[in-house]
């Protein structure tokens, strides 16, 4: 039995990603059903105590992600306080894995990678902690983190890559991490941390292609299930209004994630 558990980074500065946050992790929910039988787990990086769940699987699952996601959306605004503690979610996430008899468990951490209260030093060692105790399990990663990444900003992009290609080499660990964009296809997203082929294949970005704001917007209207500009087969509903890219980006991204469904 494989444990999943989605990571939802919701500090402030995910505000602007969120509507193709929750697309991701719901599509992402649904193509990993039947992997963890016993349902999957859902925990937030800020205010994790009013929006975590337990064990969704099914519909019933699928419909309290949506209600939690919603709910967790993050500050639109720099606050202090709805910053991420990466670390810290990290080092629970440790303790109750080892508590528990650390059974197979795969972490998919959707995030930017801007964790404002987190020490590099500090992550790293948690990060190791973790291969050091994968190390005594054979065959596939049995502890495994998929880093899922928004946002193309340089400095935590290079952090991300850091951690998928360097830290556990540097240490002589079994590699347990893969990164990679939120414009990746779904397979890469859910096998990418578990099996070495995954993780070597498609590890290029996307080309950045569209506007991105826009993108946002026609996720956002997606999301709410109103006057859609995307629909499930790649159609837009009605005339772009706002400027041409719009049709190509309803067209070349919801008919991709329903192939890559």
């Amino acid at each position: 039995m494989l444990f999943q558990i989605f990571v939802v980074d919701n500090g402030w500065t995910m505000s602007k990603h969120w509507p193709i946050v929750t697309f991701v992790a719901q599509t992402l929910a649904e193509n990993a059903a039947g992997l963890d039988k016993s349902g999957f787990d859902v925990k937030f990086t800020v205010d994790g105590h009013n929006h975590d769940e337990r064990r969704l699987k099914g519909d019933s699952g699928r419909r309290k992600l949506k209600k939690a996601l919603k709910a967790a959306w993050p500050e639109q605004k720099q606050n202090s306080y709805a910053t991420t503690d990466m670390a810290k979610i990290f080092r629970n996430i440790l303790k109750k894995w080892d508590r528990v008899g650390q059974p197979a468990t795969t972490l998919l951490v959707l995030t930017d990678g801007v964790w404002s209260k987190e020490n590099s030093d500090t992550f790293n060692k948690i990060i190791l902690d973790i291969a050091r105790l994968d190390q005594g399990n054979g065959g596939n990663r049995h502890f495994s983190i998929q880093f899922i990444r928004f946002g193309d900003e340089s400095p935590e992009k290079s952090r991300l890559e850091w951690l998928d290609d360097q830290l556990c080499v540097e240490n002589n660990m079994r590699d347990i991490i893969d990164h990679c964009s939120w414009r990746a296809n779904v397979l890469k997203m859910i096998t990418g941390s578990i099996e070495v082929y995954a993780d070597e294949q498609n590890s290029v970005d996307q080309p950045m292609l569209y506007d991105y704001d826009d993108l946002v917007d026609l996720f956002n209207t997606f999301n709410k299930g109103g006057d859609a500009l995307l629909s499930p087969t790649g159609t837009p509903s009605r005339t772009p209004s706002r400027t041409s890219k719009r049709l190509s980006i309803s067209n070349s991204f919801t008919d991709d994630w329903t192939k890559r469904s």
